[in-house]
């Protein structure tokens, strides 16, 4: 985009030295200068209003960022929340989300993914899910509207994903392509030292 600051109007030869010069040349040089550093001001607090920041988080309000190499960058994981039965989990909060589970079996603690990205993209996070103490829990997962699709050769969650190994950490991917009408669910195991 290009600026609008109009410097041409100012007459840099004005005054002429050695000679009377008309006020009003000075006046009409003034006010451009003036109306130049206005334009000047107006510019760079737009830029600095939607430029992104190095030294603060940035939001994009879901613009696109196009042609970008990605170096040394990470995704946001916050800590550790505490379900138990059914419990929204904000997509909008981080693509690594860690839910420590606390309703014991024969209870079900429900996942339902909220906010998901807008409409034409895909929103994605992983889950890293444990037990709170040594009890088996049940893990399922579930959407106000819509499909839960899993791999049914990896993930069975017909009466709640068994947890059995309460020491460790089960992780699953989960996607969706139309903000949540159909979530895409892939269990990876569990893990555990």
């Amino acid at each position: 985009m290009a600026s609008n600051i109009n410097y041409t109007n100012i007459d840099e030869t004005y005054p002429v030295a050695g000679q009377d010069n008309d006020s009003q040349g000075f006046r009409d040089n003034f006010q451009n200068i003036k109306t130049a550093l206005n334009t000047a001001s107006t510019e760079i607090t737009a830029l600095q209003d939607d430029a992104p920041s190095t030294t603060s988080d940035n939001d994009f309000n879901d613009n696109k960022i196009k042609k970008a190499i990605f170096q040394d960058t990470a995704w946001s994981a916050p800590s550790a929340e505490t379900i138990s039965t059914e419990t929204n989990v904000d997509f909008t909060a981080g693509h690594y989300r860690r839910l420590i589970l606390t309703a014991e079996k024969p209870d079900q603690n429900v996942v339902v993914v909220t906010n998901w990205a807008p409409a034409e993209s895909v929103g994605h996070m992983m889950l890293e899910v444990r037990s709170n103490n040594s009890n088996q829990k049940l893990l399922n997962f579930s959407t106000p509207s819509g499909n839960i699709l899993t791999d049914s050769s990896n993930l069975n969650l017909s009466g709640g994903f068994d947890m059995t190994d309460t020491d460790a950490k089960y992780v699953f991917e989960i996607w969706s392509p139309d903000q949540g009408a159909n979530i895409f669910i892939y269990y990876y195991g569990a893990f555990k030292t």
